[in-house]
């Protein structure tokens, strides 16, 4: 790829959240792109960043509205700079930034991407300076196909979106699964002892956005080798709502509530565990149309997934035979795909964990389509 310097404008990184919002910026620092990485927020940078030497991350510390000014001028110092020939405006949040660099006659080229496309009505302000943004870039990202048709038609674009997919890139460190680890979940529930435990991860907190009271239920039809593990769940309130809905007494037993963990470890977790649930409510375009980065977590995992039954996942679940779809609103549907996953031998579990874990290397790594697009967008340039 032909060497270029961009100024990325986009969230913090932290150890403690998976870094698809960031993916970009890190695989263009490895792709003889020179990235200025600028962010707004309180989060220490991981020691991994080290691995990137291409990438120059500046962390504004976020303190109210000062410190708001202290990003926009900085934004604008790097983006004046005259080596710099895009602006990469990673996400909603920091569209409202990027407007006003714009207005500040800021007029690098600009790559405009969504991972999280709000839909209409969710968040007045962000959609007004989404719109902005999109309508003025020079290249404009989703990361579905879906979303990016509905993007294009609702801000009138003048074309489609690119579409890169939410992934891992085929070569981040993935662990293998750890039975000493698997072990002590199971010992945490009392199933250590309990032939063929199954353990059912929901990849976050109790949520009623995540479809959490449906999937209790559907454990409660479950056999008692299946157990359902919760992450992020150092909140109090999230505990609270979980112990106050109506289906938990039946399953306290078999439910496990973890903490936010790291990245890394929180992937150990994933492989320790057989099943990934994927289930969103029908509350807009978001979550109707999904390409969530758990999917290709829980795949390299090795887990078969149970996802919502909306037509995004339904086409990749059944394309590329990765688990299994439900109406995320049916506890007896959910509780019937869980019962044929998880009802099968263990041999056939790790035959399952290895078929798809190659195809998430193969055919669902992060690189596969963004490659394709910066070719297109950074060599056209050139």
């Amino acid at each position: 790829m032909t060497a270029t310097c961009i100024v990325f404008l986009g969230y913090p990184i932290g150890d403690d959240g998976a870094p698809h919002q960031a993916m970009s910026a890190l695989q263009l620092s490895r792709n003889n792109i020179s990235v200025t990485y600028i962010a707004w927020g309180n989060q220490p940078p991981p020691d991994w960043l080290v691995e990137y030497p291409q990438l120059n991350y500046i962390l504004v510390k976020k303190s109210g509205v000062a410190s708001a000014l202290l990003l926009v001028k900085r934004m604008l110092h790097e983006a004046r700079k005259a080596r710099v020939k895009y602006i990469y405006v990673q996400g909603a949040q920091q569209t409202p930034f990027a407007a006003i660099l714009w207005m500040l006659g800021s007029r690098r080229r600009t790559i405009y991407h969504t991972q999280d496309f709000l839909g209409p009505g969710q968040h007045w302000l962000y959609e007004i300076t989404e719109q902005f943004v999109a309508r003025r870039a020079d290249v404009v990202i989703c990361n579905e196909v879906n979303r990016a048709r509905f993007m294009a038609s609702l801000y009138r674009l003048p074309k489609m979106p690119e579409v890169v997919p939410t992934a891992l890139p085929a070569d981040w460190p993935v662990p293998a699964r750890d039975e000493s680890l698997r072990r002590g979940l199971l010992s945490r529930l009392g199933m250590e002892e309990l032939s063929g435990a199954r353990l059912v991860i929901a990849g976050g907190p109790y949520g009623v956005d995540r479809m959490s009271p449906e999937s209790l239920r559907a454990l409660a039809q479950l056999p008692d080798n299946f157990a359902l593990v919760f992450t992020g769940m150092d909140d109090s309130s999230r505990r609270a709502q979980l112990e106050a809905d109506p289906g938990y007494p039946a399953v306290c037993g078999r439910v496990l509530c973890l903490e936010r963990l790291p990245f890394d470890y929180l992937l150990r977790v994933y492989a320790a565990c057989d099943i990934g649930l994927l289930l969103y409510p029908n509350s807009g375009i978001g979550h109707f149309y999904q390409c969530p980065g758990r999917l290709t977590e829980y795949l390299r995992c090795g887990l078969p997934v149970v996802a919502a039954n909306y037509p995004g996942l339904d086409l990749l679940v059944r394309r590329h035979d990765i688990g299994a779809v439900a109406d995320p609103y049916d506890p007896e549907e959910i509780g019937d795909v869980l019962a044929r996953l998880g009802g099968v031998s263990s041999e056939e579990l790790a035959a399952t964990r290895a078929r798809v874990q190659q195809i998430a290397v193969s055919n669902m790594n992060y690189e596969r389509e963004a490659g394709r697009v910066w070719k297109r967008v950074f060599e056209r340039d050139s």
